[in-house]
């Protein structure tokens, strides 16, 4: 019986981390992998602080989604560098804890493996984390990779 995993994928090296543990779980128990992308669109302009330099942050729609296919071909690769073949890929624009959630809901997934920390702003540490908000809500099991 094959299992379905969804990994939700964001560029970091933790969701990397959560790739190669699912590619390696997918491998030896007969699972498919779902990749996920969830980029989540500005709410407005935003600065980040990077060394003391400012830079304002402007995405549109179409670059977020560029962006996250990018993402998605990369997580893909490894997968199948590991000798993992059946994976599918999507993208969500929104918030991430949601879409994981539903996305979990609509496949049917039986566990969702992902990192502890990705590349979420300041704003996660007072709200909490992405991967804290879906192993609470999610409908299956849930492994966060450190």
């Amino acid at each position: 019986m094959s299992k379905t995993v969804l990994v939700p994928v964001d560029g970091s090296e933790q969701s990397k981390k959560a790739i190669e543990f699912a590619a390696d779980w997918a491998k030896h128990h007969d699972g498919k992998l779902h990749l996920f992308h969830v980029p989540e669109p500005a709410a407005g302009d935003e600065v980040m602080v990077l060394g003391g330099a400012s830079i304002t942050l402007h995405a549109s729609r179409e670059e977020l989604e560029e962006a996250g296919h990018q993402i998605l071909e990369a997580a893909a690769g490894i997968v199948r560098d590991q000798g993992v073949t059946d994976v599918e890929t999507s993208l969500e624009i929104g918030d991430p804890a949601r879409k994981i959630i539903a996305k979990a809901e609509t496949l049917g997934v039986d566990m969702i493996v992902m990192g502890t920390r990705g590349l979420g702003d300041w704003k996660s540490l007072l709200i909490g984390s992405v991967s804290h908000k879906v192993s609470h809500l999610a409908p299956c099991t849930c492994v966060t990779v450190r």
